[in-house]
């Protein structure tokens, strides 16, 4: 999943400009209170931290253990706080996992469009292979990412779809609860191509009837209880 879906920026003044007056309010504020939040394959993750220090532009941050464990995969992190307007974006510079402990740099004013979402959208370990029924044909892509709205798939060849173009959908999921793996034929229609060089990212809805609704869901709520599980692993790891 591409960090840049996550958010919008909101230029204030100029980057440099708004970076400056965020430094400067943290400066102001050492105690103040912060949230941090962030996406691990899709999975939200917020929990409180606290300023340990502030030196040439470089936040320090106390935070806990498992958001360390996935800012320090992800390098970057969204800090909200009664102290701004907006949210805000921060590249990680340096994290320590056992230490509960982590640098930022490169601030500047945000919307989290993520937050916008009406389904929990959740990366594969694994991309699938897909078939999609198209206007110009088949088209064949890997499946990385998807919710139980909407799918992004890599897509190597470009086909010049239109967007709003209904497609039909088919793949294989392996749920491991039951240690099968089930066929899945999805109408859909094309949002956008959001890159404009190989692998092409289209990015569809989808409109699953009752039947393949119930098999997402569950799909989706075991892979969320093996990402959750993935980072506590993760934290307790040596």
């Amino acid at each position: 999943m591409n960090v840049l879906d996550l958010y919008s920026t909101r230029i204030q003044k100029t980057f440099d400009e708004d970076h400056d007056e965020i430094v400067a309010i943290f400066k102001a504020n050492p105690k103040a209170s912060l949230k941090l939040i962030n996406y691990y394959k899709g999975l939200l993750l917020s929990y409180p931290a606290a300023i340990a220090g502030l030196d040439r532009g470089v936040l320090d941050l106390d935070l806990q253990a498992e958001q360390a464990f996935t800012v320090e995969h992800g390098r970057y992190v969204f800090i909200r706080s009664p102290l701004f307007k907006f949210d805000l974006f921060a590249q990680a510079q340096y994290v320590n996992v056992r230490k509960k402990a982590a640098s930022f740099v490169k601030f500047c004013y945000v919307d989290i469009m993520a937050e916008r979402r009406n389904f929990l959208r959740l990366e594969l370990d694994q991309p699938v292979e897909v078939a999609m029924t198209t206007p110009a044909g088949l088209l064949e892509g890997k499946l990385h990412d998807f919710s139980l709205s909407g799918l992004n798939v890599a897509v190597q060849d470009y086909c010049p779809l239109e967007p709003g173009s209904e497609v039909n959908i088919s793949f294989n999921l392996f749920d491991n609860e039951h240690q099968e793996s089930f066929s899945l034929n999805l109408p859909g229609r094309l949002i956008n191509i959001a890159d404009i060089e190989r692998p092409y990212c289209y990015k569809f809805v989808i409109e699953p009837d009752k039947a393949a609704e119930r098999r997402l869901s569950r799909f989706i709520f075991q892979r969320q209880v093996e990402i959750i599980r993935e980072i506590k692993d993760g934290v307790l790891a040596p």
